[in-house]
């Protein structure tokens, strides 16, 4: 055990407060305005195509990308022991998933006309991988840092990890003195 006290639960009922009624109000005004628009500039944006694109990504990423994520993230805890290691590489893994997903459609060329040739002109492959090659050594600069910082300030005084280190003190190891008096 680490001498932590254990998590409480709260006195009450936890209280949201007005944030969600305020988001309520000023959200869903604008979301009905959206939707309306859908419809009436139905030519342009075809509803029934934008519909299964919703349903399609939101499919995709309840059946995909969250089972991806999840075992991911369990290798990770169990290979990597918990620490900079760790975050580090959890940033660097989720940096560059967010970024692969950002720039998938245009890797893909979706969206590019051969009567417009400007029209998605760029590498976006290569650009992906620069990008993704500049979050992992920046991953690898805050390592070697954090590295240098740990070897320099020498071994932890206190904190869970000296308490995790220390032996257990033990009661019977403690003797007991009298005088007699």
């Amino acid at each position: 055990m680490s001498g932590a006290p254990a998590p409480t639960a709260p006195a009450g009922p936890v209280r949201a407060g007005r944030a969600p009624w305020v988001g309520a109000i000023v959200g869903v005004p604008i979301m009905g305005y959206g939707l309306r628009g859908v419809f009436v500039d139905a030519a342009s944006t075809k509803p029934a195509e934008l519909g299964r694109w919703l349903v399609g990504g939101a499919l995709v990423h309840d059946l995909v990308l969250v089972p991806l994520v999840l075992v991911a993230g369990w290798v990770l805890h169990r290979v990597v022991r918990a620490g900079p290691t760790r975050s580090v590489l959890t940033w660097c893994l989720a940096t560059s998933g967010v970024l692969a997903l950002v720039a998938w459609p245009f890797v893909r060329g979706y969206g590019r006309q051969a009567s417009n040739p400007s029209l998605l002109a760029r590498d976006y492959a290569r650009g992906l991988a620069v990008y993704i090659a500049v979050v992992w050594a920046v991953g690898a600069v805050v390592l070697v840092a954090e590295t240098v910082r740990r070897r320099r300030s020498g071994p932890p005084r206190s904190g869970r990890r000296a308490r995790e280190a220390a032996p257990p003190a033990s009661v019977e190891a403690t003797p007991v003195v009298s005088d007699g008096v």
